[in-house]
């Protein structure tokens, strides 16, 4: 039963990649996928974003920082 499984569970995984595959070698989602970036790039040059960004880096060290020190 569990080889039966597995198979099936990758036969999904590779359908759901050759679906992935077709869908973004289309030539209009390759210009949603340009433009997607291209707003999250713009988006992440914002000064305000940069300083949110920075904050929750910082958040995030402080912490990972606390758990890894030794007593």
């Amino acid at each position: 039963m569990g080889m039966i499984k597995s198979a099936l569970k990758t036969g999904i995984v590779v359908k759901v990649v050759d679906v992935v595959r077709r869908e973004a070698a289309k030539p209009e989602n390759q210009r949603k996928i340009r433009e997607f970036i291209d707003r999250a790039r713009n988006e992440a040059t914002k000064p305000e974003n940069q300083r949110k960004a920075r904050e929750m880096v910082s958040k995030f060290s402080n912490r990972t920082g606390k758990t890894r020190r030794m007593p």
